[in-house]
Protein backbone atom coordinates (compact mmCIF):
# COMPACT_ATOMS: atom_id res chain seq x y z
CA UNK A 1 0.00 0.00 0.00
CA UNK A 2 0.99 3.26 -0.65
CA UNK A 3 2.23 5.59 2.41
CA UNK A 4 -0.21 7.97 3.40
CA UNK A 5 2.23 10.80 2.65
CA UNK A 6 2.78 9.93 -1.13
CA UNK A 7 -1.26 9.58 -1.70
CA UNK A 8 -2.89 12.26 -4.05
CA UNK A 9 -5.05 14.38 -2.10
CA UNK A 10 -8.24 16.16 -3.41
CA UNK A 11 -10.67 17.91 -2.35
CA UNK A 12 -14.71 17.22 -3.37
CA UNK A 13 -16.66 20.92 -2.91
CA UNK A 14 -20.55 20.38 -2.75
CA UNK A 15 -23.22 22.89 -1.52
CA UNK A 16 -25.40 20.34 0.22
CA UNK A 17 -25.12 16.18 1.04
CA UNK A 18 -29.13 16.11 0.63
CA UNK A 19 -29.78 15.85 -2.99
CA UNK A 20 -30.06 12.10 -4.01
CA UNK A 21 -27.95 12.98 -7.55
CA UNK A 22 -25.50 14.55 -5.72
CA UNK A 23 -25.12 11.49 -3.17
CA UNK A 24 -24.93 9.08 -5.98
CA UNK A 25 -22.10 11.47 -7.77
CA UNK A 26 -19.87 11.51 -4.77
CA UNK A 27 -20.03 8.12 -4.15
CA UNK A 28 -19.02 7.40 -7.52
CA UNK A 29 -15.80 9.99 -7.12
CA UNK A 30 -15.60 8.14 -3.55
CA UNK A 31 -15.39 4.38 -4.76
CA UNK A 32 -12.73 5.31 -7.95
CA UNK A 33 -10.54 7.30 -4.94
CA UNK A 34 -11.05 4.15 -3.12
CA UNK A 35 -9.57 1.82 -5.80
CA UNK A 36 -6.89 4.10 -6.77
CA UNK A 37 -5.69 5.14 -3.10
CA UNK A 38 -6.26 8.42 -3.33
CA UNK A 39 -7.62 10.71 -0.31
CA UNK A 40 -10.85 12.28 -0.33
CA UNK A 41 -11.78 15.63 2.03
CA UNK A 42 -15.17 16.53 1.22
CA UNK A 43 -16.25 20.42 1.92
CA UNK A 44 -20.05 20.88 2.18
CA UNK A 45 -20.67 24.46 2.72
CA UNK A 46 -23.35 25.89 0.60
CA UNK A 47 -22.84 28.01 -3.11
CA UNK A 48 -19.71 29.51 -3.75
CA UNK A 49 -20.74 32.90 -2.63
CA UNK A 50 -18.43 35.35 -1.00
CA UNK A 51 -19.55 37.61 1.57
CA UNK A 52 -17.94 40.15 3.97
CA UNK A 53 -16.05 38.81 7.07
CA UNK A 54 -17.33 40.35 10.16
CA UNK A 55 -13.72 39.66 11.78
CA UNK A 56 -11.58 40.99 9.19
CA UNK A 57 -12.12 43.66 6.08
CA UNK A 58 -11.14 40.42 3.62
CA UNK A 59 -13.81 38.39 2.01
CA UNK A 60 -14.81 35.31 2.84
CA UNK A 61 -15.87 31.73 0.87
CA UNK A 62 -16.91 30.45 4.32
CA UNK A 63 -16.37 26.88 5.24
CA UNK A 64 -14.42 26.44 1.88
CA UNK A 65 -12.21 29.19 3.39
CA UNK A 66 -10.77 25.92 5.07
CA UNK A 67 -9.31 23.97 2.24
CA UNK A 68 -5.91 24.95 1.53
CA UNK A 69 -4.46 24.88 -2.18
CA UNK A 70 -1.38 24.14 -0.54
CA UNK A 71 -3.19 20.70 1.16
CA UNK A 72 -5.05 19.46 -2.73
CA UNK A 73 -4.04 17.85 -5.31
CA UNK A 74 -6.77 18.57 -7.59
CA UNK A 75 -10.22 20.09 -6.65
CA UNK A 76 -14.11 18.40 -8.27
CA UNK A 77 -17.20 21.24 -7.63
CA UNK A 78 -20.70 19.29 -7.67
CA UNK A 79 -23.21 21.70 -10.07
CA UNK A 80 -25.08 22.89 -6.97
CA UNK A 81 -21.68 25.17 -5.68
CA UNK A 82 -22.43 27.28 -8.21
CA UNK A 83 -26.01 27.77 -7.92
CA UNK A 84 -27.10 31.20 -8.52
CA UNK A 85 -23.18 32.68 -8.36
CA UNK A 86 -22.54 35.20 -10.22
CA UNK A 87 -19.84 35.01 -13.03
CA UNK A 88 -17.06 37.31 -10.71
CA UNK A 89 -17.33 34.70 -7.30
CA UNK A 90 -16.09 31.67 -9.78
CA UNK A 91 -13.55 34.14 -10.71
CA UNK A 92 -12.68 34.70 -7.54
CA UNK A 93 -12.85 31.55 -6.03
CA UNK A 94 -10.63 30.37 -9.41
CA UNK A 95 -7.78 32.46 -8.14
CA UNK A 96 -7.85 31.56 -4.95
CA UNK A 97 -6.11 27.87 -6.11
CA UNK A 98 -3.97 28.63 -8.79
CA UNK A 99 -3.12 26.10 -11.08
CA UNK A 100 -4.69 23.49 -8.94
CA UNK A 101 -6.22 21.02 -11.24
CA UNK A 102 -9.99 21.31 -11.28
CA UNK A 103 -12.55 19.09 -12.79
CA UNK A 104 -16.57 20.43 -12.74
CA UNK A 105 -19.71 19.08 -12.79
CA UNK A 106 -21.90 21.25 -15.06
CA UNK A 107 -20.02 24.16 -13.89
CA UNK A 108 -18.12 26.68 -16.33
CA UNK A 109 -15.39 27.75 -14.51
CA UNK A 110 -11.75 29.01 -15.62
CA UNK A 111 -9.13 26.32 -16.62
CA UNK A 112 -11.23 23.88 -15.54
CA UNK A 113 -12.32 20.75 -17.16
CA UNK A 114 -16.07 20.06 -17.26
CA UNK A 115 -18.82 16.71 -17.64
CA UNK A 116 -21.95 17.73 -18.55
CA UNK A 117 -24.64 15.38 -19.61
CA UNK A 118 -26.42 15.67 -22.95
CA UNK A 119 -29.11 17.83 -21.72
CA UNK A 120 -29.89 18.85 -25.52
CA UNK A 121 -30.39 15.01 -26.93
CA UNK A 122 -32.16 14.04 -23.96
CA UNK A 123 -34.33 16.83 -23.58
CA UNK A 124 -35.34 16.48 -28.16
CA UNK A 125 -35.73 12.70 -26.86
CA UNK A 126 -38.47 13.65 -24.31
CA UNK A 127 -40.34 16.28 -26.17
CA UNK A 128 -40.38 14.33 -29.56
CA UNK A 129 -41.75 11.29 -27.73
CA UNK A 130 -44.45 13.69 -26.53
CA UNK A 131 -45.22 15.27 -29.72
CA UNK A 132 -45.12 12.02 -32.06
CA UNK A 133 -46.68 9.44 -30.06
CA UNK A 134 -48.66 11.22 -28.15
CA UNK A 135 -49.94 14.07 -30.26
CA UNK A 136 -49.55 17.10 -27.97
CA UNK A 137 -48.86 20.27 -29.08
CA UNK A 138 -49.54 22.05 -25.79
CA UNK A 139 -46.37 21.10 -24.08
CA UNK A 140 -45.56 23.15 -20.88
CA UNK A 141 -42.17 23.89 -19.67
CA UNK A 142 -41.02 24.54 -16.24
CA UNK A 143 -37.31 25.99 -16.37
CA UNK A 144 -34.03 25.45 -13.34
CA UNK A 145 -32.35 28.11 -12.29
CA UNK A 146 -31.69 31.11 -14.27
CA UNK A 147 -28.11 31.21 -15.98
CA UNK A 148 -27.42 27.33 -14.71
CA UNK A 149 -25.90 25.57 -17.54
CA UNK A 150 -27.64 22.35 -17.70
CA UNK A 151 -31.11 24.66 -17.21
CA UNK A 152 -30.12 26.72 -20.44
CA UNK A 153 -29.47 23.90 -22.29
CA UNK A 154 -32.78 22.15 -21.58
CA UNK A 155 -34.73 25.10 -21.91
CA UNK A 156 -33.13 25.44 -25.23
CA UNK A 157 -33.36 22.18 -26.57
CA UNK A 158 -37.60 22.24 -25.70
CA UNK A 159 -37.56 25.71 -28.10
CA UNK A 160 -35.01 23.46 -30.79
CA UNK A 161 -37.63 20.31 -30.77
CA UNK A 162 -40.87 22.65 -30.77
CA UNK A 163 -39.61 24.55 -33.91
CA UNK A 164 -38.49 20.92 -35.37
CA UNK A 165 -42.36 19.77 -35.27
CA UNK A 166 -43.47 22.56 -36.43
CA UNK A 167 -45.12 24.00 -33.09
CA UNK A 168 -45.27 27.59 -32.16
CA UNK A 169 -43.69 28.63 -28.89
CA UNK A 170 -45.62 30.21 -26.82
CA UNK A 171 -44.20 32.32 -23.53
CA UNK A 172 -47.49 31.51 -21.66
CA UNK A 173 -46.48 27.77 -21.42
CA UNK A 174 -43.17 28.60 -19.95
CA UNK A 175 -42.83 29.19 -16.08
CA UNK A 176 -39.10 29.82 -13.67
CA UNK A 177 -38.35 27.34 -11.29
CA UNK A 178 -35.38 26.67 -9.47
CA UNK A 179 -35.29 22.81 -9.47
CA UNK A 180 -37.18 22.46 -6.21
CA UNK A 181 -40.84 20.54 -6.24
CA UNK A 182 -42.17 23.72 -4.57
CA UNK A 183 -41.74 25.53 -7.85
CA UNK A 184 -42.95 22.70 -9.71
CA UNK A 185 -46.39 22.83 -7.51
CA UNK A 186 -46.10 26.72 -8.34
CA UNK A 187 -45.81 26.40 -11.73
CA UNK A 188 -48.97 24.40 -11.90
CA UNK A 189 -50.79 27.09 -10.32
CA UNK A 190 -49.26 29.76 -12.65
CA UNK A 191 -50.04 27.67 -15.35
CA UNK A 192 -53.34 26.40 -14.82
CA UNK A 193 -54.89 29.59 -12.55
CA UNK A 194 -53.10 32.48 -13.14
CA UNK A 195 -52.68 32.02 -16.99
CA UNK A 196 -55.66 29.73 -17.59
CA UNK A 197 -53.04 27.55 -19.87
CA UNK A 198 -55.16 24.96 -21.67
CA UNK A 199 -52.00 22.61 -21.53
CA UNK A 200 -51.45 18.89 -22.84
CA UNK A 201 -48.45 17.97 -20.90
CA UNK A 202 -45.88 19.54 -18.87
CA UNK A 203 -42.01 18.83 -18.98
CA UNK A 204 -39.93 19.92 -16.16
CA UNK A 205 -36.32 20.89 -16.52
CA UNK A 206 -35.59 18.33 -13.34
CA UNK A 207 -37.31 15.08 -11.66
CA UNK A 208 -37.58 17.45 -8.53
CA UNK A 209 -40.16 20.18 -10.45
CA UNK A 210 -41.75 17.34 -12.15
CA UNK A 211 -42.54 15.86 -8.90
CA UNK A 212 -44.17 18.68 -7.37
CA UNK A 213 -45.86 19.37 -10.41
CA UNK A 214 -47.41 16.00 -10.43
CA UNK A 215 -48.48 16.37 -6.67
CA UNK A 216 -50.15 19.77 -7.57
CA UNK A 217 -52.21 18.19 -10.41
CA UNK A 218 -53.26 14.99 -8.24
CA UNK A 219 -54.19 17.28 -5.51
CA UNK A 220 -56.69 19.64 -7.73
CA UNK A 221 -58.17 16.47 -9.30
CA UNK A 222 -56.20 16.34 -12.85
CA UNK A 223 -55.35 13.04 -13.52
CA UNK A 224 -51.56 12.19 -15.07
CA UNK A 225 -51.95 11.04 -17.66
CA UNK A 226 -55.28 10.93 -18.07
CA UNK A 227 -55.79 14.78 -18.72
CA UNK A 228 -52.13 16.43 -18.32
CA UNK A 229 -48.75 14.36 -19.18
CA UNK A 230 -45.68 15.37 -16.52
CA UNK A 231 -42.57 14.43 -17.39
CA UNK A 232 -39.04 14.71 -16.17
CA UNK A 233 -35.30 14.70 -16.32
CA UNK A 234 -32.46 13.19 -14.25
CA UNK A 235 -33.88 10.04 -13.32
CA UNK A 236 -33.59 10.26 -9.80
CA UNK A 237 -34.38 7.16 -7.65
CA UNK A 238 -38.04 8.50 -6.31
CA UNK A 239 -39.07 8.46 -10.51
CA UNK A 240 -40.58 5.25 -10.71
CA UNK A 241 -41.77 4.95 -6.45
CA UNK A 242 -44.08 7.96 -7.41
CA UNK A 243 -48.17 6.83 -8.31
CA UNK A 244 -47.71 7.20 -11.37
CA UNK A 245 -44.14 6.26 -12.48
CA UNK A 246 -42.27 9.22 -13.90
CA UNK A 247 -41.14 9.66 -17.67
CA UNK A 248 -37.70 11.30 -17.49
CA UNK A 249 -34.26 11.07 -18.82
CA UNK A 250 -31.37 9.32 -17.44
CA UNK A 251 -28.29 10.25 -16.63
CA UNK A 252 -25.89 7.90 -14.73
CA UNK A 253 -24.50 10.20 -11.71
CA UNK A 254 -22.54 7.56 -10.38
CA UNK A 255 -20.59 7.09 -13.88
CA UNK A 256 -20.38 10.63 -14.17
CA UNK A 257 -18.80 10.91 -10.72
CA UNK A 258 -16.28 8.36 -11.57
CA UNK A 259 -15.62 10.07 -14.94
CA UNK A 260 -14.73 13.00 -13.11
CA UNK A 261 -12.07 11.29 -10.66
CA UNK A 262 -10.80 9.81 -13.57
CA UNK A 263 -10.74 13.20 -15.62
CA UNK A 264 -8.87 14.74 -12.43
CA UNK A 265 -6.35 12.11 -11.83
CA UNK A 266 -5.29 12.37 -15.32
CA UNK A 267 -4.76 15.94 -14.96
CA UNK A 268 -2.94 15.94 -11.74
CA UNK A 269 -0.65 13.38 -13.65
CA UNK A 270 -0.21 15.71 -16.10
CA UNK A 271 -2.53 14.21 -18.75
CA UNK A 272 -4.17 16.30 -21.27
CA UNK A 273 -8.60 15.98 -20.65
CA UNK A 274 -10.76 18.01 -22.89
CA UNK A 275 -12.59 21.15 -21.51
CA UNK A 276 -16.00 19.57 -22.27
CA UNK A 277 -16.70 16.14 -22.01
CA UNK A 278 -20.59 15.67 -22.81
CA UNK A 279 -21.48 12.29 -20.57
CA UNK A 280 -24.60 10.03 -22.61
CA UNK A 281 -28.08 10.41 -21.54
CA UNK A 282 -31.23 8.22 -22.11
CA UNK A 283 -34.97 8.38 -22.53
CA UNK A 284 -36.82 6.25 -20.12
CA UNK A 285 -40.55 5.44 -21.08
CA UNK A 286 -42.82 5.70 -18.02
CA UNK A 287 -46.75 6.06 -17.36
CA UNK A 288 -46.81 9.86 -16.77
CA UNK A 289 -47.00 10.34 -20.25
CA UNK A 290 -49.47 8.05 -21.24
CA UNK A 291 -47.40 4.93 -22.25
CA UNK A 292 -47.48 1.52 -20.67
CA UNK A 293 -44.87 1.32 -18.39
CA UNK A 294 -42.24 -0.74 -20.11
CA UNK A 295 -41.74 -3.33 -17.14
CA UNK A 296 -45.43 -4.12 -17.52
CA UNK A 297 -44.65 -4.50 -21.09
CA UNK A 298 -41.44 -7.01 -20.96
CA UNK A 299 -43.01 -9.34 -17.88
CA UNK A 300 -45.93 -9.97 -20.56
CA UNK A 301 -44.80 -12.76 -22.58
CA UNK A 302 -47.16 -13.53 -25.93
CA UNK A 303 -48.12 -17.16 -26.86
CA UNK A 304 -46.30 -17.30 -29.69
CA UNK A 305 -42.85 -16.30 -27.87
CA UNK A 306 -43.84 -19.18 -25.76
CA UNK A 307 -44.35 -21.37 -28.21
CA UNK A 308 -41.00 -20.49 -29.65
CA UNK A 309 -38.24 -23.79 -29.80
CA UNK A 310 -35.30 -21.93 -30.15
CA UNK A 311 -32.66 -23.06 -27.81
CA UNK A 312 -31.66 -20.86 -25.00
CA UNK A 313 -27.84 -21.49 -25.49
CA UNK A 314 -27.90 -19.76 -28.54
CA UNK A 315 -30.87 -16.42 -26.83
CA UNK A 316 -27.23 -15.35 -24.70
CA UNK A 317 -26.36 -12.59 -26.80
CA UNK A 318 -29.64 -11.37 -27.87
CA UNK A 319 -30.04 -11.55 -23.88
CA UNK A 320 -27.21 -9.50 -22.53
CA UNK A 321 -28.16 -6.97 -25.22
CA UNK A 322 -31.91 -6.88 -24.34
CA UNK A 323 -30.82 -6.91 -20.03
CA UNK A 324 -28.29 -3.82 -20.65
CA UNK A 325 -31.20 -1.84 -22.19
CA UNK A 326 -33.60 -2.67 -19.18
CA UNK A 327 -31.05 -1.68 -16.88
CA UNK A 328 -30.23 1.94 -18.60
CA UNK A 329 -26.48 0.90 -19.42
CA UNK A 330 -25.53 2.36 -22.85
CA UNK A 331 -22.73 1.52 -25.17
CA UNK A 332 -20.27 4.81 -24.01
CA UNK A 333 -21.18 3.57 -20.19
CA UNK A 334 -18.15 2.85 -18.13
CA UNK A 335 -20.15 0.44 -16.63
CA UNK A 336 -21.27 -1.35 -19.20
CA UNK A 337 -18.00 -3.94 -19.15
CA UNK A 338 -19.09 -5.22 -15.71
CA UNK A 339 -22.61 -5.15 -15.89
CA UNK A 340 -22.35 -7.25 -19.13
CA UNK A 341 -20.59 -9.97 -17.19
CA UNK A 342 -22.63 -10.16 -14.43
CA UNK A 343 -25.58 -10.25 -16.56
CA UNK A 344 -23.69 -13.10 -18.04
CA UNK A 345 -23.41 -15.17 -15.15
CA UNK A 346 -26.89 -14.99 -14.11
CA UNK A 347 -28.08 -15.94 -17.56
CA UNK A 348 -25.25 -18.99 -17.50
CA UNK A 349 -26.25 -20.13 -13.80
CA UNK A 350 -29.78 -20.06 -15.07
CA UNK A 351 -29.20 -22.46 -17.69
CA UNK A 352 -27.01 -25.13 -15.03
CA UNK A 353 -29.92 -24.87 -13.17
CA UNK A 354 -32.47 -25.10 -15.97
CA UNK A 355 -30.51 -28.26 -17.40
CA UNK A 356 -30.06 -29.35 -13.70
CA UNK A 357 -26.23 -29.15 -13.55
CA UNK A 358 -26.22 -26.66 -11.53
CA UNK A 359 -28.88 -25.76 -7.98
CA UNK A 360 -31.65 -22.94 -8.49
CA UNK A 361 -29.23 -21.40 -4.95
CA UNK A 362 -26.77 -20.62 -7.70
CA UNK A 363 -28.78 -19.10 -9.65
CA UNK A 364 -30.14 -16.61 -6.87
CA UNK A 365 -26.89 -16.37 -5.69
CA UNK A 366 -25.93 -14.40 -9.68
CA UNK A 367 -29.17 -12.83 -9.22
CA UNK A 368 -28.53 -11.47 -5.98
CA UNK A 369 -25.33 -10.10 -7.01
CA UNK A 370 -26.73 -8.43 -10.08
CA UNK A 371 -29.33 -6.94 -7.27
CA UNK A 372 -26.55 -5.52 -5.02
CA UNK A 373 -24.40 -4.11 -8.54
CA UNK A 374 -27.31 -2.49 -9.59
CA UNK A 375 -27.84 -1.17 -5.88
CA UNK A 376 -24.28 -0.19 -6.19
CA UNK A 377 -24.62 1.91 -9.71
CA UNK A 378 -27.89 3.84 -8.15
CA UNK A 379 -29.88 1.59 -10.00
CA UNK A 380 -33.88 2.01 -8.27
CA UNK A 381 -36.08 -1.46 -7.70
CA UNK A 382 -38.13 -0.76 -10.67
CA UNK A 383 -34.78 -0.68 -13.00
CA UNK A 384 -34.63 -4.13 -11.22
CA UNK A 385 -38.19 -5.56 -11.79
CA UNK A 386 -37.12 -4.62 -15.56
CA UNK A 387 -34.24 -6.31 -15.50
CA UNK A 388 -35.54 -9.94 -14.35
CA UNK A 389 -38.89 -9.72 -16.62
CA UNK A 390 -36.45 -8.94 -19.79
CA UNK A 391 -34.67 -12.44 -18.25
CA UNK A 392 -38.25 -13.89 -17.81
CA UNK A 393 -39.67 -12.90 -21.45
CA UNK A 394 -36.27 -14.52 -23.15
CA UNK A 395 -36.81 -17.33 -20.87
CA UNK A 396 -40.00 -18.09 -21.49
CA UNK A 397 -39.38 -17.73 -25.32
CA UNK A 398 -36.89 -20.64 -25.15
CA UNK A 399 -38.60 -23.26 -22.66
CA UNK A 400 -40.97 -25.80 -24.38
CA UNK A 401 -41.74 -28.15 -20.96
CA UNK A 402 -44.62 -26.62 -19.95
CA UNK A 403 -43.98 -28.14 -16.27
CA UNK A 404 -40.65 -26.16 -16.25
CA UNK A 405 -42.61 -22.81 -17.49
CA UNK A 406 -44.96 -22.71 -15.05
Amino acid sequence: MTPASKRKTIGIFASQVGRAWGAEFIAGINDAAEESNVNVVHFVGGVLKQFADSKNSQRSFGLYDLAQPAHFDGLILTADVAYGVSADDLKEFRKRFGDVPVVTQSVEFEGASMLVPDNAEGMRAEVRHLIEVHGYKRIAFVRGIAGQLDAEQRFQAYKDELKARGLPFDEKLVVDGDFTSDSGRAAVFTLLDERNAHVQAIVAANDRMAFGALEALQQRGVRVPEDVAVAGFDDQREAQATGVPLTTVRQSFYTAGKQAFEALMTRINGGTVKKVTVTPTQLLIRWSCGCLPENVKQAAVAPRDVAKTGRLENKREAALRALLNAAGITERDSSRTAFREGFGRAWDSFLLALNETSTSDDFLKAINAVVEQMQKHGLTAGTWHNVISVMRRYALGGITDHNVML
